[in-house]
Parts: structure tokens; sequence; C-alpha cells
């Protein structure tokens, strides 16, 4: 049996480590997605972008979705900083719409050795509430990322 990756990650009282990835372009820079940790808090903040938007001109569900996925990752990393994740499940509600910038918090509720239960909310700017999420996330070994480079491995 394996040690939790959170044996192996740095201590945010000794060394706080970055919090958020910064050392490639991903998908979430591309998007433009703003990150900063408050406490044990994670910040997302989405500007209006014409090419994130639906047919009807507010943001697209798909979108919020990242954002609220981008939100419990980051309150995750403030937990737990260097660790890596995947989201196993996440629940979803839309509860309104959104044409200008939105504004998430991700909290993580819950770590277990191997697992992580987490709740994020976005928030328009005049603080009405658009869209929820719960979600669990899988702690990923660092090492398991370079397993899957190569296309020729088979899975």
């Amino acid at each position: 049996m394996t040690d939790s990756p959170l044996a192996h990650a740095p201590n945010a009282a000794t060394d706080p480590g970055p919090v958020f990835p910064g050392a490639r372009f991903s998908f979430q820079e591309f998007i433009g997605l703003e990150r900063w940790a408050q406490g044990e808090v994670a910040h997302i903040r989405l500007q209006h972008r014409e090419e994130l938007m639906n047919y009807l001109g507010h943001f697209h569900g798909g979108v919020l979705m990242t954002v609220l996925d981008a939100a419990m990752a980051g309150a995750i990393r403030i937990h737990a900083p260097g660790c890596t994740m995947v989201t196993i499940d996440m629940a979803t509600h839309f509860l309104g719409a959104a044409r200008s910038q939105l504004n998430a918090v991700g909290r993580v509720l819950r770590q277990t050795r191997n697992l992580c239960f987490c709740t994020a909310e976005i928030r328009n700017e005049d603080g009405e509430l658009i869209a929820t999420a719960s979600g669990c996330f899988k702690y990923r070994p660092a090492q398991a990322a370079n397993r899957f480079t190569d296309m020729s491995t088979t899975i």
C-alpha cells in the first residue's frame, strides 16, 4: 500500500509553495481565469469574453462548470500545496445566468487519505448566486502524469 500523496506535499506552514500551478499554459489560463487564495478559500474571477458566451449572450454552462471545478481544485491546493488531483464526480446546479464578470469561491469540506470533498459557488457582479457545485477529487501522485504522455502506451 502506498502513502497518501498528502504525506509528501509541502507543509503550508513551513513551505507555502505556489498554490496555483503556473509553469505551463493551461486551459484555465487560456479562458482567462484569475485565481488567488484567501485563507482556506480559493477565489476565481472570470471577465466577460464574447467567445465564452452561449447564443443567448450568457456565459456557456460548460464555462460555468470549468470555473466551479477550478475553484474546488484551488481549495484543495490551499490545503495540500503541491498536490495534484483529478475530478472523480461533480454535481452542478445552475440557478441563473450571467453576462458580466463571474466571481467564484471554492472550499474543502472533508479530506480522506485519497479523496477530497469540496463545494463551490459562482456569483455575478451584483452578488446574485448563479451556480453551485459539489465534487469529489482523487489525489494523484505526480509521477502518474508521465505514464500517459506516450500515446503508444496501452491503458
